[in-house]
């Protein structure tokens, strides 16, 4: 109570009161109800005047103090803003009071009621960080996958993204059976985050330096990136690293759904342009799913609610071909703009045991300067693409083919002038197997002079050498692994060096599928 009425003079002087003028016309007004008459009244007839003049003067007042009250923001009615009045977050005035742990009230949220168009939806949620300050909510998310493996997660989280910089986001991931497998809270500030597994009792922390955010995003520059590559790419073009807000960046920053889902505007429809959910007016869209996202989920319509004023996604359902509910985001509490303290985003590590990031692993230091130029995985128009690029710049490139062999991944790497090229099949893959499957060969390729990675599947524990062979101008070495079922082969042409590891393929078998491994250039 005391907070509202601080400056309370200054404020009104801003608001309604500064165009009330009191000047000699209105004092002689005042004047002339003081001098009724010169007769002379009795005691009890001036005491009810006064009282009267009195009970009138204060009505006048309270009226005027409480129309001036509701200016200042004492009370708020759901209006509509026009879409260039709202101000970034990130642009605004900073001249706030920055105590540890005093209180950052930002502006209240108003809703926005206009009718909007597809074109205006998507911009509002590619660019949803320009339109809100802080954000505290609670939902629940599930998704199902055609294998039929999942998870159902709790989210609660608080986030702010000026002034007192930092945030937390709680999550409970359960299995579809009810198993909780992670429970984990993840908390940050203006230069640190704590992520902490509370069902492991320990910690890790590591630096966070947030960038503000000016820049829009167009949805031709959205639509223009590969809906794979979205989150990473839109933050490119934003130039901004998002908050470690974890899964609830699903609701808060839905760049992903919004291509993905929104991206073929002949895909879906503007279903309501009014929609009210807890405490918000949404924007209600129904539609078709991509072929990618199917591929995945079993899923084949869907229905977002999307908050018009920012563009957070309050709420989506996804239902299969018989429209049941496969997958969705529901929420249980959403606010937009609240207060905050900075002592919120200071996490309480009592009991908590301090583990430490271990470095990555460099057999060779000059692992550090390879690069990752392109990658593709699961999806096959965008492997094929990568795919493409190694064969246009890699003019030592070998493939496996045939119909037993499909390409599930592709690597484009470089170090120093060399290139790389990394490459997943799948092996006589089930018809109705979703992913990789489990027969495997991991293949890569590069230059003698060049350094390779000492990680991933070629960092195998090389047993005896067990045969060599040439085909197709390869000359192969194969080795043992301690892992049944496995093998690795590692072959020379001129300067270059083939590697092929084998995921549940014998040695033997593996012999007699080189033969298919040829150079993607034939002379």
């Amino acid at each position: 109570m005391e907070d509202m009425f601080n400056n309370l003079n200054e404020k009104m002087n801003r608001t309604i009161l500064k165009d009330i003028e009191f000047g000699e016309k209105s004092k002689e007004a005042v004047r002339k109800s003081v001098r009724t008459s010169n007769r002379k009244k009795s005691n009890l007839q001036f005491r009810l005047k006064y009282i009267l003049s009195v009970s009138v003067s204060c009505v006048l007042l309270l009226g005027l103090g409480l129309f001036s009250f509701s200016k200042l923001g004492g009370f708020s009615d759901d209006q509509s803003i026009p879409e260039n009045t709202i101000q970034s977050p990130f642009n605004s005035n900073k001249n706030l009071d920055t105590k540890e742990g005093s209180m950052y009230t930002p502006p209240n949220k108003e809703e926005y009621f206009d009718d909007m168009n597809k074109g205006e939806v998507l911009s509002k949620m590619l660019n949803t960080p320009m339109h809100f300050k802080t954000a505290a909510g609670e939902f629940e998310v599930q998704n199902i996958y055609n294998d039929g493996t999942g998870s159902t997660v709790n989210v609660k989280y608080k986030l702010s993204m000026e002034n007192k910089v930092g945030g937390y986001v709680s999550f409970k991931n359960h299995s579809l059976d009810g198993e909780l497998v992670q429970n984990e809270k993840a908390v940050h500030n203006d230069n640190q985050v704590w992520n902490i597994d509370l069902m492991r009792k320990s910690y890790r922390e590591s630096e966070f330096d947030p960038k503000e955010l000016q820049k829009k995003v167009s949805v031709e520059e959205a639509l223009s990136i590969d809906s794979n590559k979205v989150y990473d790419k839109l933050l490119n073009l934003y130039d901004w690293e998002a908050p470690p807000t974890g899964t609830a960046g699903i609701s808060l920053f839905p760049f992903h759904k919004a291509v993905q889902y929104l991206g073929d505007h002949e895909q879906w429809d503007i279903e309501k342009q009014n929609a009210p959910m807890l405490g918000h007016n949404t924007i209600v869209l129904s539609g078709e799913v991509k072929e990618k996202v199917a591929r995945m989920k079993n899923v084949e319509t869907f229905r977002f609610w999307v908050d018009k004023d920012t563009g957070i996604l309050v709420k989506y359902e996804e239902y299969d071909s018989n429209g049941n509910l496969t997958s969705y985001l529901h929420p249980e509490k959403l606010e937009i703009n609240v207060s905050v303290n900075s002592k919120e985003f200071i996490p309480n590590l009592t009991g908590l045991t301090k583990k430490e990031i271990p470095d990555p692993h460099y057999e060779d230091s000059r692992e550090k300067e390879i690069e990752v130029i392109e990658h593709a995985d699961y999806y096959k128009e965008d492997v094929d693409q990568v795919l493409q690029t190694l064969r246009e710049d890699i003019n030592f490139l070998y493939e496996f083919t045939g119909p037993d062999f499909e390409l599930y991944s592709a690597s484009y790497e470089r170090y120093k002038s060399f290139n790389q090229a990394y490459l997943t099949y799948s092996y006589k893959k089930g018809e109705n197997v979703e992913g990789s499957g489990t027969r495997l060969l991991y293949v890569r390729a590069y230059h003698n002079d060049s350094v390779t990675r000492s990680s991933g599947a070629f960092d195998t524990n090389k047993g005896k050498r067990t045969e060599k062979f040439t085909t197709n101008d390869i000359d192969w070495t194969v080795y043992e692994l301690d892992r049944p079922q496995s093998a690795h082969f590692v072959g020379t042409s001129n300067e270059y060096t083939y590697e092929v590891v084998t995921q549940e393929i014998t040695a033997k078998e593996a012999m007699s599928l080189v033969k298919f491994f040829k150079p993607s250039k034939e002379d």
